[in-house]
């Protein structure tokens, strides 16, 4: 008995006992297992293991809490267990079912975003011809999004599948909005300020319509004059929405404050601490945080766990940490869209995350012996053996992952009350 290259080894099924660690090496559809590899916790599963009529099986010693059965010793007399074996399959059967009642979720749930992204782009292009039509659009819109975020009952954000080609400035928007809404909502804001947040977040980059095109879409480095130009949307924004109606303190806030920093370093006004208001604290925080994970260049994008550890370590002297630290609460260590590195090899797309779990998010399983149609959703909180070993960083994951989990370039989140 030998060593392979991963330090594995074959054992005879008469040798194998609670607390080996074991990897099948057979396709999904050949076992009840939920996984292939998995850590041996019963009595009942070395019997199952039997009778699918295994002869050996790969071990690996270091990952293992128990040594193999001596080779001298007695086999166990155990036979199959045909009630276990089937409980094993349903509870199979069950978390694909689970996973395929998500997809369809989320599938309506992006049906739902591009929908608001129209309204989102016609209102903005309405400002200069149509402006009272506009901002009613507006108001109606976030109305009717504020609302969900007022329900009682957890939210789930959710992951958008969108491509490079279709995120626009509507599209970051929307994201400021949805992510701000939460974040407002975390935080206790009554039902007013609530949606003059939402409204401010909404509206918080209409000045840009003022900038000249040719300096917006500007690749290279911008000249003084130009910087200064594109810094001063956001009071550009603000005049711009004020001409057609008056707005609340709260969502001037938010329009004209969310490039401003604690430490005075931000702009267009260069304010410090209380001159900045909660919603333009809030706004800040995710508006950066959406720029982080959607970059004008998307090579330069970061996971949005990246973006978190951005966030919180490097602008601590520059963003209210309180929010900062209640949105990474809000949106969990592990957000949606991150592509995680389980303990058992495995690699999970995070989809859901559920409050006081932080570390233990629902997550979509890469399994190339299945169908991705058909792919297992499952809760980490379930399985107290397996947990989140690491992430993955674009580029550290083959195309052949990123196509199966339906990933495209952009990350877009809504929201979902289950």
């Amino acid at each position: 008995m030998s060593k392979s290259a991963d330090n594995s080894i074959h054992l005879p099924v008469e040798r194998l006992v609670i607390g080996l660690y074991i990897d099948l090496e057979v396709g999904w559809t050949k076992h009840p297992f939920l996984f292939r590899r998995f850590k041996i916790k019963t009595q009942d599963e070395i019997q199952i293991i039997r009778s699918l009529g295994f002869k050996e099986v790969k071990v690996f010693p270091e990952r293992s809490s128990a040594e193999p059965k001596a080779a001298d010793a007695m086999p166990s007399a155990e036979v199959d267990n045909p009630e276990t074996n089937d409980s094993l399959w349903e509870k199979k059967k069950q978390r694909v079912e689970q996973a395929e009642q998500f997809r369809n979720r989320r599938s309506k749930l992006a049906g739902r975003y591009k929908e608001t992204v129209k309204k989102v782009k016609n209102f903005t292009q309405d400002l200069k011809s149509a402006p009272a039509n506009a901002i009613r659009d507006a108001d109606e819109l976030v109305e009717d999004m504020v609302s969900g975020f007022q329900q009682e009952g957890t939210l789930m954000m959710n992951l958008i599948n969108l491509s490079d080609a279709n995120f626009s400035l509507y599209n970051h928007a929307l994201n400021v909005t949805v992510l701000a809404l939460s974040l407002g909502r975390a935080v206790q804001m009554d039902d007013e300020e609530l949606k003059q947040l939402g409204l401010g977040a909404l509206l918080h980059d209409i000045g840009k319509v003022a900038v000249p095109t040719h300096i917006l879409n500007k690749s290279g480095k911008l000249t003084r004059s130009e910087e200064t130009i594109v810094q001063s949307h956001p009071i550009l924004g603000s005049r711009l929405g004020q001409r057609v109606k008056p707005l609340s303190k709260t969502a001037v806030s938010a329009i004209e404050q969310h490039h401003e920093m604690l430490d005075g370093s931000g702009f267009p006004r260069g304010l410090k601490e209380a001159d900045i208001g909660l919603a333009g604290r809030i706004v800040a925080v995710v508006n950066l945080y959406d720029g982080l994970c959607n970059p004008p260049n998307v090579a330069q994008a970061l996971s949005p766990k990246a973006a978190l550890a951005i966030l919180y370590a490097k602008y601590r002297d520059r963003l209210d940490n309180s929010l900062v630290e209640r949105f990474i609460y809000t949106m969990g260590v592990y957000p949606p869209g991150t592509i995680v590195q389980l303990t058992n090899d495995n690699v999970g797309l995070v989809v859901a995350i559920a409050p006081g779990a932080l570390l233990k998010p629902t997550v979509l399983l890469y399994n190339p012996d299945i169908p991705s149609k058909d792919a297992m959703m499952i809760d980490l909180q379930l399985y107290d053996d397996l947990a989140i070993e690491g992430i993955l960083k674009p580029g550290q994951y083959p195309p052949r992952i990123y196509e199966y989990f339906g990933m495209k370039e952009r990350l877009a989140y809504f929201y979902d009350q289950p």
